[in-house]
């Protein structure tokens, strides 16, 4: 194993898309990572306190937050992946994965329990659309913010009937299945950047290059993840 470790900050979306990576990240830039897992704006809160983290994902605008604040160079800065919104039901449900907007209404509507991240991006994402299609007044007394990690959970454990996440957060996740994918016309999509700190090691940057390499893409969207670019 390469002497030289570097903390890589991981959004909980992704975990499992970068966990799978990890040991072709590691041999391609000749050093050993140590994960260390979050929400969004988590990752960039860790930065800005001081705390160590040598490489990093998280959304655009937080990443450019950094930036700002001379935390990242801005060539060290580049586009990973976009994620689309997604519901969870239990693994063995059944049931076709709706993809338009109306039935997607439809489901949320007759849900009984819906759970979302609180405080991620994802959970943000959701109220908003919420609120888009008019549909608060309805749906939200049967949502229920949780944790990190917890909507899957608790439907996988039938605590709950869904939970809204991302789609590389369901199909990482045992007991769990999609339901439903938010179509683009609803803007639901998540995207995330990767970034290296200005105080990292130069090793830093060849896993920079290595994650976003197009030989990737196909592993990618294979689970769940599509390229964009940075506006």
């Amino acid at each position: 194993m390469p002497s030289q470790e570097l903390v890589i900050l991981v959004p909980l979306a992704i975990k499992s898309v970068i966990g799978s990576l990890r040991g072709c990240i590691e041999q391609a830039a000749g050093v050993s990572l140590r994960p260390v897992h979050d929400l969004n704006p988590a990752i960039a809160e860790r930065v800005f306190s001081g705390r160590r983290g040598d490489i990093g994902l998280s959304n655009p605008q937080y990443v450019r937050q950094l930036t700002d604040a001379g935390y990242v160079d801005r060539a060290a800065h580049r586009a990973f992946g976009r994620v689309r919104l997604a519901v969870a039901r239990q693994h063995g449900a059944g049931g076709p994965v709706v993809t338009g907007t109306e039935e997607i209404v439809a489901l949320l509507t007759s849900a009984q329990s819906i759970g979302y991240t609180g405080a991620g991006t994802s959970g943000r994402t959701f109220l908003g659309v919420l609120g888009r299609l008019g549909l608060v007044a309805n749906v939200g007394p049967r949502c229920r913010p949780m944790g990190g990690g917890a909507p899957v959970l608790a439907v996988a454990a039938g605590e709950i009937e869904f939970a809204v996440v991302p789609l590389t957060t369901i199909l990482g996740s045992p007991g769990v299945e999609p339901a439903a994918i938010f179509p683009d016309e609803l803007d639901t999509h998540i995207d995330m950047s990767v970034f290296v700190t200005r105080t990292a090691a130069p090793e830093a940057m060849a896993v920079l290059d290595f994650l976003t390499s197009p030989e990737l893409d196909a592993q990618l969207a294979a689970n769940g993840v599509s390229r964009f670019t940075l506006g």
